[in-house]
């Protein structure tokens, strides 16, 4: 009894410890750093418009009609039903990295024979470990996110996170379990490659440099401001500079409703993916954005954990009655 009591105990913590991990990006540190930003942000602002005021900054910080709002409500309610499915059940059939890191150094060996590095450990192969595991990731996150929005059946899983009509950084947690089954199995099998390659051919060289156990290029993505891409607060880069990363309003821009916004900006740290492919948009000053579908679903019919988890199987299997069904002849 009292070790079913342990798990209950442990189930329930689980999606407090997303704040707590510093290896997560929704953990303290990276979401203080986005405030510290935030509030410099208001300081700035404020002080160009002539009304700055201490009183002000919470009202700013913390709008009553985004915290008021029903997406919001339900954003922080799916957090805690997603975050304990995932703990209990299906955070045990994603495919992880280094199960897939050892498979590629087993198979490698089987085929070339053991493994004989001649490269010695050294501050710049680390570097260069770390800026290609780097971007190994990022573009297999870009790309996936490009197929949920170009393939309809795909999208119908992540308009969930599209449904969102005001957004805090609880947002960026609004994914549907396929979709998220799918990007942290996808991103295991290809950084878990990397990682075997890297092991097998570089030995005690193949060594990332990082911060809070973390990637060094990710955790400083993180710490710079990387929350505030899910809120109301805009921090935009200069134009040249958004070709290169993502900054919190491209990410916005994103989620608008405007249709030349739509399926723009689907990169993760790096711009040049969407550069290349012709889908960067880089907004030039201050955009005034309405978050959500930008269609008829907007308004309510995403406003409950239950329509979140469930609509999509519901469109999804409505898609293939359609697709398939027997075509009427005269």
């Amino acid at each position: 009894m009292s070790e079913i009591l342990h798990e209950l105990l442990e189930l329930a913590r689980a999606p407090f410890g997303h704040f707590t991990n510093t290896r997560d990006r929704l953990s303290y540190v990276y979401l203080g750093s986005a405030l510290l930003v935030a509030i410099i942000v208001y300081v700035v602002t404020k002080a160009r418009e002539g009304t700055l005021a201490a009183a002000g900054l919470v009202k700013w910080l913390l709008p009553k009609e985004v915290l008021l709002h029903p997406s919001c409500q339900t954003d922080f309610a799916y957090f805690f039903v997603v975050r304990l499915l995932r703990a209990a059940i299906y955070g045990s059939v994603v495919i992880s990295s280094s199960a897939v890191s050892a498979l590629t150094v087993a198979g490698l060996t089987s085929l070339l024979g053991p493994s004989a590095p001649t490269v010695e450990p050294s501050f710049w192969i680390a570097v260069g470990v770390t800026l290609v595991i780097v971007v190994v990731i990022d573009f297999t996150l870009w790309f996936m996110h490009y197929v949920y929005h170009v393939i309809p059946f795909l999208w119908d899983y992540h308009k969930v996170h599209h449904s969102a009509e005001v957004m805090t950084p609880i947002t960026a947690a609004r994914m549907h379990p396929v979709e998220e089954i799918m990007d942290m199995s996808v991103a295991g099998v290809v950084i878990g490659t990397v990682y075997g390659l890297f092991a097998y051919f570089l030995g005690p060289a193949a060594v990332q440099l990082t911060i809070f156990e973390v990637n060094v290029v990710l955790a400083v993505f993180f710490l710079a401001a990387f929350n505030l891409r899910h809120s109301h607060v805009w921090v935009r880069y200069p134009v040249w500079l958004q070709h290169i990363f993502v900054c919190p309003a491209q990410h916005q821009i994103h989620h608008s409703v405007a249709r030349e916004h739509w399926d723009k900006n689907m990169g993760f740290i790096f711009a040049v993916w969407d550069w290349a492919a012709g889908t960067l948009y880089t907004p030039k000053g201050k955009e005034e954005i309405t978050f959500g579908l930008g269609t008829e679903e907007d308004g309510g019919a995403w406003h409950s954990v239950s329509a979140l988890m469930f609509r999509p199987f519901q469109q999804s299997a409505e898609r293939i009655r359609t697709q398939f069904a027997p075509r009427r002849t005269r």
